[in-house]
């Protein structure tokens, strides 16, 4: 587990869930390149677990440039599962009148509420192949 200091309360409310569970987890050490066209950016994701799950906790889909990120991100790597922890589903997203929530299903994102344990331990233990090195 990295020893890296944590973004944000969200990202420390989340540790404060997964660390109770028996599996290995890592902070920020998956990094997926992407371009935007005409330009080349590489994105670190939030939490990678050794079943290949990758968590991004948001407090805030603040605006379009952030949001286009992800799907891009989901168009050039369909091979990666990237899911998302929202502080609050229900959220409008910055500049938009669509929650969190409704653009997460848009866009084919599962995710849940950070008060949704249950759905965050049914995911730690869900089996599945490593995740593809995109480092």
């Amino acid at each position: 587990m990295s020893d890296k200091k944590r973004r944000s309360k969200l990202e420390l409310k989340f540790e404060e869930i997964i660390k109770d569970y028996t599996i290995e987890y890592d902070y920020e050490i998956t990094k997926i390149p992407y371009v935007v066209p005409e330009s080349k950016h590489i994105y670190t994701v939030d939490w990678t677990f050794i079943n290949g799950l990758l968590v991004e906790t948001k407090g805030y889909l603040s605006d379009h440039k952030e949001r286009y990120k992800y799907v891009l991100i989901k168009e050039q790597h369909p091979d990666i599962d990237l899911r998302f922890v929202f502080d609050n589903p229900n959220k409008l997203c910055g500049g938009t009148k669509m929650t969190h929530a409704k653009w997460a299903e848009k866009y084919g994102f599962r995710y849940c509420s950070i008060k949704d344990v249950d759905q965050i331990e049914a995911w730690l233990k869900e089996k599945r192949e490593q995740t593809p090195n995109h480092s």
